[in-house]
């Protein structure tokens, strides 16, 4: 669940920046392309035709006005435009889609742990590398059944005034309470939690896997009354801004936007972040059928991957991507080799075979 979270909070990002005026509507769309999200139809209307790709996120940031401001250009190269379907991509709905034969949407936009399980269940195309470009991103990120559009990570953010200066300099920092005093927030979803409390308890980032539920639950057990669990990454800053915590597992985007506001007190680390890669799927039965490969081999470009970053920090899956990135544009990316130097992967695979069941275990835990 936590890659349709976190497309929805790029989404919400873009948005209030394009309404500030702090990026123009070409900006915008290019950004929103990267997401899947240039265009858009009220959630559930968008209709079958194998002569457009149709793709479903979790959301609409734009508008009916939109799929022709973007589409316009895909058209002119393809002979197709694009529509997004906001009404999102949850897996039942398209379990359901494909048992009846119903198949409405092109390409989801999920996560590699949404495609192998759609793999899985056998409600997903494999994707066709004779036409995506498997070579413009990392072999892990091209999957069976999916592709990476884009990454973002889970870091350690801090208040440094709350700190007096003092900066955390890993996971191991949440848990003191002595040397940092004050509350800690961390997501109520499971992806990406468990993983920094077995470091911060010494695990070492290769034997993470399978996760040690039990050995987690014992280090944080101490700790949940001064926890408070966030569901979305709005949430995250404002906890921040009106003092409720001093530092917090957030999703890195979210910590750019808090630095931005007031640089010099909220910040943030990269030791050991946690990255995850969102990624494309085709249910299987699509109505463009390979039509759909040409749509998201144009999401890998990293001239559109740059303008991602710059607008919503989203990291590109695109390695090229950073041969085009300033300095500053570095600095907030999750894939720059200082920044990735000591990251670590979150497992897909695992999460594909354990997700609910851990999920479940999670909730009953921290409202224990």
């Amino acid at each position: 669940m936590t890659s349709s979270h976190f497309a929805k909070d790029a989404a919400e990002i873009a948005l209030e920046k394009f309404n500030r005026g702090e990026i123009d509507r070409r900006s915008f769309l290019i950004a929103l392309g990267g997401l899947g999200l240039a265009a858009a139809f009220k959630p559930g209307v968008a209709q079958a035709d194998a002569s457009e790709i149709v793709v479903c996120n979790w959301g609409g940031a734009a508008t009916d006005a939109f799929a022709k401001a973007y589409g316009d250009p895909f058209t002119k190269k393809s002979g197709m435009k694009v529509v997004i379907d906001g009404a999102g991509p949850a897996i039942g709905t398209i379990r359901a889609m494909v048992e009846s034969g119903k198949v409405i949407w092109d390409a989801t936009d999920g996560g590699m742990i949404d495609s192998l399980t759609l793999g899985k269940g056998n409600l997903a195309e494999k994707i066709d590398y004779t036409i995506v470009d498997k070579s413009q991103v990392p072999e892990n990120f091209a999957g069976e059944f999916g592709v990476s559009n884009y990454v973002y990570s889970n870091v350690l953010a801090y208040d440094a005034e709350a700190t007096k200066g003092a900066a955390p300099t890993g996971w191991t920092d949440f848990f003191d309470t002595a040397k940092f005093p004050g509350k800690r927030t961390m997501c109520k979803w499971i992806q990406g939690q468990l993983e920094f409390v077995l470091m911060a308890d010494g695990v070492a980032p290769a034997d993470l896997y399978p996760l040690d539920v039990d050995r987690a639950f014992k280090k944080l057990k101490p700790m949940l009354a001064d926890i408070i669990f966030w569901e979305g990454g709005a949430q995250t800053q404002q906890l921040f801004r009106e003092g409720e915590v001093v530092m917090g597992n957030i999703w890195h985007t979210r910590a750019n936007l808090l630095n931005k506001e007031t640089p010099d007190k909220f910040k943030w680390i990269w030791e050991q972040n946690i990255l995850s890669a969102s990624a494309w799927s085709v249910p299987k039965g699509n109505p463009a059928g390979k039509k759909v490969f040409d749509f998201i081999n144009s999401t890998l470009d990293p001239a559109g991957q740059l303008v991602l970053l710059q607008i919503m920090g989203n990291g590109p899956s695109n390695p090229k991507t950073l041969a085009l990135m300033t300095p500053e544009d570095a600095k907030v990316n999750p894939t720059t080799k200082e920044n990735a130097a000591s990251q670590i992967m979150l497992n897909p695979a695992y999460y594909a075979e354990h997700e609910t069941e851990l999920q479940n275990k999670y909730l009953d835990f921290i409202s224990s």
